[in-house]
């Protein structure tokens, strides 16, 4: 029963096999094994597009977490210097046990300088609010509050909390959520050295919303971006509001083992003095969106295999006239052997060698002469013809291949240079840091970090225009390549934002290096075509130590000391002189 279905389907494909013309099956055949070889390598693509996109989302997002992260860190480490300067000012020495109305009026100052400051107050060893902004709390007791128990043994910052005491006092309506603060302690000495309080600041957590709101903004482009901080515990502290309603979207919150998400973390570090309260910063998205771009790649991919395999296919349609041609000749003259006197044996057909061996063959049988020599040679002959169009196809695909190679070449400079300046990204310019970094723990091979900011650049902008703006970074970045040696590498992370990577050069090298390229971009003349504009810059340098546990701890240095370079004056070089970790402890 069953052998009759099978036998009358092999007839029907013998039928339509036999029913076919050769060049059919030809460019049949070739369409569908095209059609094959493109299925295979868009599914085989599919699969290493969609590993090496994820691989490549979760890079992008650990850079926002990490832009997230250093933002936190800067933030903190600003408001606790600012704090522990006010503790420390030798003016206020005399005037903390004797005269509240003075130290009000400073902490009103440094209040209205800076919004963030919910509340700051100074409060006697015995706990009692002496002087405060605005007069809140003045008189009332902080004594159990833990801020002012920590602020009493050194320098302490809190984790978020609710206010309990300002919160009736700063809450404009009933209906309004509750206040959530940071706080930073500061123990403060009389002129005569002895304890006389803590100074303490509340910070509202609400800058933290704020700069989450700042990144995802920046980031608009990579669509639903998410984004949170999470506290030492696990518990978010932004992303969520206090019933657990997420506030970017519905439905959105933080799952870090949601296989329908990609997921980074990066660890705030703290920054300077500043120890850090161990936040974590979250950048999720959904898998889908990444796998969207991968079909859409792989979609094109099968589109263009389609119109290659049609294109084959009718190529084929065309060179089987070339291979069936012959074989039809032999068939005619076959045909009119006995038919026709002058017709006595058939003519020496090319075209393939199995064509060669069957003419050769039929001319044999009719003339029994000399025909295994003349066979031979016909072979001889179609092979060297076969040998020619093979080379001249490798030829061809070796300079395909050449053309694609520089293409590819082309393309990976466009993705790893800044089109602004001509200058390294800041993904090209991570791997060669890192390698710095790993030959340092190594070998011991010292490297430093620039980091350089143009001055006033703003200024520039809105007195000649962005275009000149650009014509400025344009020069900073010529005048930075001219100066720095092949083995150094040179980005533009950003704005008017430059970095240095100067292999096998300590401090003191790559200070006067800096004072070079200072002096170099200082001596500049920019013809932006609305007038000629000068720019100074700012540097920051720092050297890796030991101490630094990435080559991002040695960027942060420069950084840090690009901010003092800024602070005190700009165009300067200021160098990073860090305390190793097991002094500072």
């Amino acid at each position: 029963m069953i052998r009759k279905p099978i036998s009358r389907i092999t007839s029907v494909l013998i039928g339509l096999r036999d029913g076919t013309s050769l060049r059919q099956q030809i460019a049949l055949l070739a369409a569908s094994l095209c059609i094959l070889s493109i299925a295979v390598a868009a599914f085989g693509a599919a699969l290493i597009a969609r590993g090496e996109a994820i691989r490549e989302n979760r890079w992008d997002l650990t850079l926002i977490a990490r832009s997230m992260a250093q933002r936190l860190d800067q933030t903190m480490f600003d408001r606790y210097r600012e704090v522990r300067n006010v503790a420390d000012m030798e003016l206020l020495k005399p005037v903390w046990t004797r005269n509240p109305d003075i130290i009000r009026e400073t902490l009103d100052q440094l209040q209205r300088s800076l919004p963030q400051y919910a509340w700051i107050g100074f409060a006697s060893v015995d706990g009692t609010v002496v002087a405060a902004t605005k007069g809140m709390l003045e008189g009332a007791s902080v004594a159990e509050r833990p801020w002012f128990i920590s602020g009493l043994k050194g320098p302490a910052v809190e984790d978020v909390h609710l206010a309990k005491l300002l919160d009736h006092l700063l809450r404009t309506s009933p209906d309004e959520a509750p206040f959530r603060f940071v706080d930073v302690a500061m123990p403060v000495k009389d002129e005569n050295g002895k304890l006389a309080g803590v100074l303490g600041a509340h910070m509202s957590w609400s800058w933290a919303e704020e700069t989450r709101r700042d990144v995802l903004e920046n980031n608009l482009g990579k669509e639903g971006l998410d984004l949170f901080v999470l506290a030492r515990d696990g518990s978010v502290l932004v992303g969520e509001d206090a019933e657990g309603t997420n506030l970017s979207r519905e439905n959105a919150a933080y799952d870090p083992g949601n296989p329908d998400m990609v997921v980074a973390e990066v660890e705030t570090s703290g920054l300077g003095d500043y120890p850090g309260l161990g936040w974590k910063v979250a950048v999720q998205q959904p898998v889908s969106v990444v796998s969207a771009r991968v079909a859409a790649l792989v979609r094109n991919i099968f589109l263009i295999g389609f119109a290659v395999a049609c294109l084959s296919a009718l190529l084929a349609w065309l060179a089987s006239r070339t291979i069936s041609q012959p074989l039809l000749g032999l068939v005619s003259a076959l045909d009119r052997i006995g038919r026709d006197e002058k017709e006595t044996t058939v003519p020496r057909l090319h075209g393939f060698r199995e064509l060669s061996q069957v003419s050769a063959s039929v001319r044999s049988l009719l003339r029994r002469l000399g025909t295994v020599e003349e066979s031979a040679r016909t072979a001889r002959d179609m092979l060297a013809v076969l040998k020619d169009e093979y080379s001249r196809n490798i030829r061809s695909s070796e300079e395909r291949n050449r053309q694609l190679g520089a293409d590819i070449r082309s393309l990976r400079t466009l993705a790893e240079h800044d089109s602004l300046s001509g200058l390294l990204n800041r993904r090209a310019f991570q791997p060669f840091a890192e390698d710095a970094f790993a030959t340092f723990q190594r070998h011991d091979r010292l490297f430093s970090v620039l980091m350089i900011d143009a001055d006033h650049f703003k200024t520039v902008n809105d007195q000649f225009g962005h275009r000149a703006g650009d014509d400025v970074i344009r020069a900073i970045g010529d005048a930075i390549v001219e100066e720095i040696r092949s083995t150094d590498k040179a980005a533009r992370f950003g704005g008017e934002e430059f970095v240095l990577l100067l292999r096998e050069n300590d401090a003191n090298g790559a200070w006067v290096l800096a004072e070079r390229i200072r002096l170099r971009i200082a001596a500049l003349t920019v013809d932006a075509g609305v007038g000629n504009i000068s720019v100074t810059v700012s540097i920051g340098l720092a050297e890796v130590t030991a101490d630094d546990r990435d080559v991002e701890d040695t960027i942060a240095r420069a950084d840090q000391a690009l901010y003092v370079a800024k602070s005190s004056g700009r165009n300067r070089v200021c160098v990073d002189y860090p305390t190793p970790r097991s002094q500072s402890a």
